[in-house]
């Protein structure tokens, strides 16, 4: 039994609230389920830059408002239509990327402007001929260096590691076959009407959407679906925390990634960006429109919020953060899509330690073919499936019988969580039967990053119930007990007895360096990467 019409509306209620009328998208049930938007086309790396870019980037007009209050921030402009200006930084893309791009969208107008680039820079390095030559070779591999993604794709569509502002870049998409059939492009900015800023094609706007979740949140942190959740003994752990304060700190540990990481690297970025110049679009970065979440979504943003703190204070270098980041954002789409899709679907079974009510039963990734474990990890995942494919489908959500536009919610919704569970390797295989929740020892290193504090120590049975209480992930103890009734496995002491083996997971902890073992009968998971001072 789906919510009923006064219900499904609360649930549906936007954030921002300029977005209240908004008609746009009223028959993707997905997206008015979800947000704008998730999409299935975009890659982890994308998701954690396009979040990086909008929070670093103005949320006012630049030329209208100086030292905007709205930059490096997760607040917006309350009076405003709700958007950002972002830099596209097309020149230090040109020149990073364009000789490993793939040949059959090189223009030839880009292949003399990239010549003309490497002639610039090297008028301005001293040196003989030879040196002035090897030093643009050396500093373009260098950039190259920090693609995040490439794949097939033009050289413009790539997209930079996100690991400072200098390389956060919003998206641009090149009509090549438009412009090779123009025999009038014979310059740069000939070139320039043929890239399109309005696409969203890879920065697909899932990055933005988990911005506006943790905006939703800080616009009003003391509302009660936040004050109610430590009221549960599953989060006793947050019951301390000052929303304020989270945000602040938050906007802090981001703004330093981004602007102290790369140090004098990203001073040398900007000045070849700023030498280049003659090689950006004439017309200066407009802004972008940003979408809008569901206003109930403040409890996910919560947990969210506290796990990117967790990374954020962590003591490890910031390529290893950047990786967490990248895979939290991951968990969060993920987590996101379940718990809107189980407020909506009344059907399914309360989940007793777990407020978004639906259970992940991992299994260990070498558990042999046929075991109990391994069937109920099956189980689980083709339960999740179930409720994502019928959530989408619920007469209450779809606006007339229009088939493509189903189709299209498909990929704004129910496709998105297998495909980003095989690329996280949270569900194997990645092709063919059997398909099942597992814990690889990456994703085991993730959760004691974002559930334990930097420095801090819990049992392990602590450790167990806070992986359920954040994701619904069942591993061990009454967690597991839960998860197994959610999953219809209830009564079946021999399944849990089966289940409730968790060496394999001690096993990867201890090889991971997370677990001390006081005695037979206490463990303890300690997260080593202890907070800054």
């Amino acid at each position: 039994m789906m919510s009923d019409k006064n219900m499904l509306e609360d649930l549906l209620k936007p954030f921002p609230i300029q977005h209240e009328n908004l008609t746009a998208d009223k028959t993707n049930p997905a997206i008015r389920l979800y947000g704008r938007r998730f999409y299935k086309d975009q890659t982890p790396v994308e998701y954690l830059a396009e979040f990086l870019l909008v929070f670093a980037s103005p949320k006012q007009d630049p030329e209208s408002v100086k030292d905007s209050i709205h930059t490096y921030s997760f607040s917006l402009p309350t009076s405003d239509t709700p958007r950002y200006w972002a830099e596209n930084h097309i020149a230090l893309k040109l020149f990073a990327f364009f000789p490993s791009s793939k040949l059959e969208t090189r223009h030839p107008v880009h292949q003399k402007s990239y010549l003309e680039m490497r002639d610039i820079l090297e008028s301005h390095i001293l040196g003989t001929a030879d040196k002035k030559e090897e030093g643009v070779r050396l500093i373009q591999s260098l950039f190259n260096g920090f693609v995040g993604v490439a794949k097939n794709r033009t050289w413009v569509t790539h997209c930079f590691l996100p690991i400072s502002k200098s390389l956060l870049a919003s998206e641009l998409v090149w009509s090549h076959k438009n412009a090779l059939q123009d025999n009038g492009v014979r310059s740069w900015r000939d070139s320039e009407k043929y890239f399109s800023s309005d696409r969203h094609i890879y920065m697909a706007r899932g990055g933005e959407l988990l911005f506006l979740q943790l905006a939703n949140l800080f616009f009003d942190p003391t509302s009660n679906d936040i004050a109610a959740l430590p009221t549960c003994d599953s989060y006793q752990h947050l019951n301390m925390v000052d929303v304020i304060e989270l945000a602040n700190s938050l906007e802090n540990e981001l703004r330093k990634l981004l602007l102290e990481t790369l140090g004098s690297l990203s001073e040398l970025m900007q000045v070849v960006d700023n030498v280049l110049s003659d090689f950006r679009l004439s017309v200066k970065p407009s802004y972008s429109n940003l979408g809008w979440v569901p206003q109930v979504s403040r409890i996910e943003a919560f947990l969210f919020a506290n796990e990117m703190q967790n990374i954020c204070t962590a003591v490890i270098s910031p390529l290893e953060k950047l990786d967490l980041l990248q895979t939290l954002c991951c968990m969060q789409v993920l987590r996101s899509l379940c718990f809107q899709a189980r407020r909506v679907d009344g059907t399914e079974a309360i989940t007793s330690g777990f407020i978004g009510n639906y259970a992940w039963i991992a299994s260990d990734p070498e558990e042999p073919v046929a075991s109990p474990v391994r069937l109920m990890a099956q189980s689980s995942f083709k339960r999740i499936e179930a409720m994502l494919y019928r959530v989408i489908r619920s007469k209450e959500l779809i606006d007339g019988n229009n088939s493509s536009s189903q189709k299209e919610a498909d990929k704004n919704g129910f496709h998105i969580f297998r495909k980003i569970t095989k690329e996280i390797g949270l569900v194997v295989p990645r092709k063919g039967g059997g398909q099942r929740f597992v814990l690889s020892p990456e994703l085991l290193r993730f959760l004691v990053a974002a559930l334990v504090r930097p420095g801090e120590r819990v049992r392990l049975t602590d450790f167990y119930q806070r992986a359920f209480a954040h994701y619904g992930l069942a591993l061990g103890g009454q967690a597991l007990v839960s998860g197994l009734d959610w999953c219809g496995h209830a009564g079946s002491k021999k399944s849990y007895a089966v289940a409730a083996d968790t060496t394999w997971i001690e096993e990867a902890l201890q090889q991971g360096g997370f677990l001390v073992e006081l005695s037979d009968a206490v463990s303890i998971v300690h997260n080593p990467n202890g907070a800054k001072e």
